[in-house]
């Protein structure tokens, strides 16, 4: 049985119940033979007969032609000992699968169905193909699931092992460190060299400290660099440190590079669409998926306020949201000394995630992501903008296209020649933002002004529709709305469907998920039981397809919906695992008494 308790997209902190036992993963099974027992803190051992030890033992079967015979759950079945060029080959098998199964090729799959936990042949030969190694962990999960734990050995590092976590490996195992150590390599986070260029006095682990030999010191390498990656997994913050291992190896951006551009639809569903601080400081962030998702929701899924008739260009800002910085604070004022603001939209350009309109500034990752402000654009970072923009204007007709901006202002020129450019020196100096009032009043002197009331609601409607798709104009659709921006109640006929706040979403009512659940958008059907609490993972049926983690959702047995919260899981998840929180529940049904 396993358990999910933090993820960074498809890595995943969790706890595997297994013989009795509870077990955290990532798991290293480190190995434990009768002249080298496994180090004092392993948790898990890597064993070719069993000991005495009482910690969790994973035995090895030897090959096809030369299995040692075993009848323990936990032995791994004889492994066809085929290479990757000969994996499908056909080679008789007794059709018995154990609890722990041995994927060598997609022949394999079938059999694997059966089993508690996985493991991925031919690990060692992972290291001259990684496409290799992202299909085959891509057949792993799509044809197995998210519940099944995912094992590769013979490949972990202390300087990829976050990669293969970050990749959906739950367990590894020590195997590397003692075939290096006998090649007299010394391995650290930052790769590995040879032990006569190593600094041993730099290292400060035990076994660097009190003498101990080289295998010592790798393993405990491997050990502390398992523990950093759980801690980055409780914080959702994973993908950072991939990203600053990527340098380790061409190995490790490889495997990120083929997720990020090649298996976006499959990483994309198991990336939260709410989450903490993002840290965009490398070229590989422009590819997050979160930050692709947010991009492509802003061509499929958003569409201007109908009453806007400008478009104004604003620079980012290091603050945000960036209606709380300094910068976007005198911006505003220069709008509101027009004649005519209410038919102004603003929309903000910045990298990676290219166009933040105003209202979504709030929005995960828009108000969470971190990137140097310096003013220097690469060219990739211009051409998401370039693309992003072109896109926008095909979509999105305005009368006229205002870009207040600095460094940006070639970038927007190229996608956008017909732009009017009221900067001066700097966006904010005294001379621009007079200016910038003068053009737009320019600009919207003839058009006729918007109620107040009236724009707000087109807003909402564009949040709306932003968060849930088409089914959230259902929530906003005669809506009235209470209360000052980001708090803001959303009413009609007396009933409040949701509630927005500086987490930058909707919170669903029970009203509100009844809306939902009629649109059969966002919903989560359990089976017939009244919740009195938050829901798990056992008690799911089934789930719509376009749930995410932390993704408002309406609970629901059948056409009632019982409770409203958010997800904790992806749908997948939630219909596939037995044990975990699939739903943190908010408001709950009351049964009359």
């Amino acid at each position: 049985m396993f358990e999910i308790e933090g993820r960074g997209g498809l890595g995943r902190r969790g706890t595997w119940t297994r013989s009795g036992r509870t077990l955290s993963t990532p798991l290293v099974l480190f190995l434990h033979r009768s002249g080298r027992p496994a180090p004092n803190y392993a948790e898990a051992l890597f064993v070719s007969e069993r000991s005495e030890d009482p910690r969790f033992q994973v035995r090895v079967s030897g090959s096809f032609f030369a299995p040692r015979i075993g009848n323990h759950a936990d032995d791994l079945p004889p492994v066809k000992g085929m290479p990757l060029s000969m994996a499908d080959l056909e080679v008789p098998e007794d059709g018995f699968a154990g609890e722990l199964s041995i994927l060598v090729g997609e022949s394999d799959l079938t059999r694997a169905s059966r089993a508690d936990a996985v493991f991925l042949a031919n690990g060692p030969e992972f290291e001259r193909s990684p496409r290799e190694f992202v299909a085959a962990m891509r057949r792993l999960r799509e044809s197995l699931g998210p519940a099944k734990v995912a094992a590769v050995t013979g490949l972990a590092s202390p300087s990829n092992v976050s990669i293969l976590v970050y990749a959906g490996v739950d367990v590894v195992d020590s195997s590397r460190m003692m075939l290096d150590s006998t090649r007299v390599l010394f391995h650290t986070s930052d790769g590995v060299v040879p032990m006569s260029e190593a600094d041993r006095a730099a290292c400060g682990c035990p076994a660097c400290t009190t003498g101990g030999d080289l295998e010592a010191h790798n393993d405990h390498a491997l050990h502390r660099e398992v523990l950093l990656v759980r801690n980055h997994l409780a914080h959702g913050r994973l993908r950072e440190l991939v990203e600053r291992r990527l340098a380790n190896a061409p190995w490790n951006t490889a495997v990120v590079r083929h997720l990020d551009l090649r298996e976006y639809d499959w990483v994309e569903p198991y990336t939260a669409v709410a989450g903490g601080a993002m840290l965009a400081y490398s070229h590989e962030s422009l590819h997050r998926p979160e930050i692709v998702r947010f991009r492509r929701r802003i061509r499929e899924r958003y569409r201007k306020p109908p009453s806007a008739r400008v478009l104004l260009l604003l620079p980012c800002s290091a603050r945000k949201p960036y209606s709380a910085s300094r910068s976007h604070r005198r911006f505003r004022d220069a709008i509101l000394a027009t004649a005519n603001p209410s038919v102004v939209h603003e929309v903000i350009v910045t990298s990676p995630l290219g166009l933040i309109p105003r209202e979504l500034e709030r929005f995960h990752p828009a108000r969470d992501y971190d990137i140097p402000v310096t003013g220097d654009w690469s060219r990739d970072e211009a051409a998401i903008v370039i693309e992003d923009l072109s896109a926008f204007l095909a979509a999105n007709r305005y009368d006229a296209v205002v870009a207040h901006l600095g460094a940006e202002a070639p970038i927007v020129d190229e996608a956008s020649p017909d732009a009017i450019f009221s900067t001066k020196d700097h966006p904010t100096s005294e001379d621009s933002l007079v200016a910038l009032t003068r053009t737009l009043d320019q600009v919207a002197s003839s058009v006729r002004p918007v109620a107040k009331g009236a724009r707000f609601a087109e807003e909402m409607s564009n949040l709306a529709r932003f968060q849930f798709g088409d089914a959230g104009l259902g929530l906003v659709e005669g809506a009235t709305f209470r209360g000052r921006f980001p708090d803001v109640r959303v009413l009609r006929g007396g009933q409040q469907l949701a509630m927005h706040t500086a987490r930058g979403m909707l919170s669903l009512t029970l009203t509100g998920g009844e809306v939902l659940s009629k649109k059969d958008a966002y919903w989560v059907e359990i089976d017939d039981f009244l919740p009195v609490g938050n829901i798990f993972a056992v008690g799911v049926r089934d789930a719509a397809r376009e749930i995410r983690p932390g993704d408002e959702v309406a609970v629901r047995h059948e056409d009632e919906v019982r409770a409203v919260g958010t997800a904790r899981l992806g749908w997948r998840e939630m219909k596939d695992l037995r044990r975990g929180k699939a739903v943190h529940v908010r408001h709950v049904l009351e049964r009359p008494p």
